[in-house]
């Protein structure tokens, strides 16, 4: 037999995949199964009679069925706490994972329920809508600090966001001319900023690591859910807060600063119903907007994403951002 050429990047098959979604979790009863989204992972599109899921197939390499089991495990512990979430469907065989060996190796997919009514950016945000995400975050960090599983996931923390992502950064600097001085300024200050925080619950746990509009929806009575529960793991909760609660993307002129700052005092009015905080966890929530920020750069732009953008929307990415982020901290002093 001829040697097959490696691939970096594989996708799976939708017509494959429907067969074998109908035989394992449906009884082989028609259903749809369309390719819906990809980016670093593929997500399916799967309707069966007035039903809709989504089936994820998780990029090899980069979640492990550990990583997989452990999310799953998160998931249908906060189910069973009674707050409404995106859930793992059960196969057949009575379990959650399906693994399927592809020309570039071992890749594994779940099903998800699909949630809510409507995508959480079709709305208008409102202060009652803002106050809303806020309680029911809190109580999803409430119900995971009472979470006695034995839990497999990575640490949302200096090493996992900064350490690894500088790496990957001074790599791509030889091959592409950017401001690596400025980042490696910006990375030292987030570092030791990160040493004074505190790593005891509740400020520190389980967290769903990528809270977003993007990855929230919003049910008939504008309650909001939340989806996409790939990025969690243990880390500060203020961190969980800043990606909705203070978002990088929202711009940095006046009138989106103001907007912010009106964002985040509605989302912890909310919160803190449920559970306050302390003041230097809320001081702390404009330095997660660096500490994403440079993991956006070296770790989702530069080593996840270029065989499935390429180097050029890489490159432009990681321009623009930090481009934006020089603004943002000349607005915002934060070092």
């Amino acid at each position: 037999m001829e040697n097959v050429f490696p691939l970096e990047i594989s996708v799976l098959s939708s017509n494959a995949l429907r067969e074998f979604i109908s035989g394992e979790y449906f009884s082989h009863a028609l259903l749809e199964c369309r390719l819906f989204y990809r980016g670093l992972h593929d997500i399916y599109r799967v309707i069966t009679g007035k039903k809709e899921y989504f089936f994820k197939v998780y990029r090899q390499g980069i979640r492990s069925m550990e990583d997989i089991q452990a999310e799953v495990d998160l998931l249908n512990f906060l189910k069973l706490s009674d707050i409404e979430i995106t859930a793992p469907v059960i196969k057949s065989d009575g379990k959650f994972i399906s693994r399927f060996n592809t020309a570039n190796g071992i890749r594994y997919g779940v099903l998800y329920t699909s949630v809510g009514k409507h995508e959480f950016n079709q709305i208008e945000e409102t202060p009652e809508l803002n106050e809303r995400l806020g309680s029911y975050i809190a109580a999803i960090h409430n119900a995971w600090d009472k979470c006695e599983l034995e839990i497999n996931r990575w640490n949302l923390d200096a090493h996992s966001f900064i350490d690894k992502s500088m790496n990957a950064i001074r790599q791509f600097s030889t091959i592409h001319d950017f401001d690596m001085l400025f980042l490696e300024e910006v990375a030292k200050n987030v570092n030791e900023k990160l040493g004074n925080l505190t790593i005891e619950r509740p400020q520190y746990g389980m967290c769903h690591g990528d809270i977003y509009s993007g990855n929230i929806r919003v049910d008939a009575n504008n309650n909001p859910i939340l989806f996409d529960f790939d990025f969690c793991g243990n880390g500060w909760r203020a961190y969980d807060i800043s990606m909705y609660a203070f978002p990088f993307g929202m711009g940095c002129d006046e009138t989106k600063l103001i907007k912010r700052e009106e964002r985040k005092d509605q989302f912890l009015n909310g919160y803190n119903k449920v559970r306050a905080m302390s003041e230097s966890e809320v001081n702390s929530i404009a330095l997660f907007i660096p500490f994403r920020r440079i993991f956006n750069i070296g770790t989702l732009y530069i080593s996840y994403l270029p065989n499935t953008w390429g180097d050029s929307a890489v490159i432009r990415n990681v321009d623009e951002d930090i481009k934006m982020l020089k603004k943002w901290l000349e607005l915002n002093p934060i070092f």
